[in-house]
């Protein structure tokens, strides 16, 4: 059974207390964890959104110094899930949907596309805080869906295709225009 992150230090005003500090190192643990064999990581800093991967003492740096993203609430680029029954506090006209690591979130870690300021990829406006920590949930069969990427980024978008069009490369496109100009899933 999986013990919850916990979060609380994010909200520390004091970035060099001692809780602070500490929240700092064992959020670089879990990411050393979730990442290990990589030098990178997404860096959840204020500055760079979980945009950009740096090592591990440089994600370190950041969070020190430009703080921790209050609006990334559910830590998915570290393995943590929605639980599947969260507890809502305020239900405002906002619309509430489970958000998994799915094509969407690993196309953005995966190539840098972030929401361009026009809203959080993670969902919320950040000014409402759970008063509840939310379960740590490992991704599941996470192998099988990176092998599986691995063969979209290696498959041809269709027999007779000529260059570097891949399946993947094909869908990253996509997504990225839908992500750019606002296009539902609805067809």
């Amino acid at each position: 059974m999986s013990r919850p992150i916990q979060k609380d230090w994010i909200y520390e005003p004091n970035r060099v207390s001692t809780v602070y500090r500490q929240g700092v190192d064992d959020f670089i643990n879990l990411a050393k964890e979730k990442y290990e064999g990589f030098t990178t990581c997404p860096c959840p800093c204020t500055t760079c959104r979980n945009g950009k991967r740096l090592v591990f003492d440089e994600v370190r740096r950041h969070i020190v110094q430009n703080s921790f993203d209050l609006t990334y609430t559910v830590w998915s680029l570290y393995g943590e899930k929605r639980s599947k029954y969260p507890v809502v506090d305020i239900v405002g006209d906002e619309n509430i949907e489970d958000r998994e690591l799915g094509l969407g979130n690993f196309v953005d870690a995966s190539y840098g596309v972030h929401e361009g300021g026009r809203g959080d990829v993670h969902g919320g406006d950040g000014g409402q805080t759970s008063d509840f920590e939310r379960p740590f949930v490992p991704e599941p069969d996470l192998d099988k869906k990176y092998a599986e990427y691995k063969l979209k980024a290696e498959e041809k978008l269709y027999p007779s295709c000529e260059g570097p069009v891949t399946t993947l490369s094909a869908v990253v496109k996509l997504h990225d225009l839908k992500k750019q100009d606002g296009w539902s899933e609805i067809v």
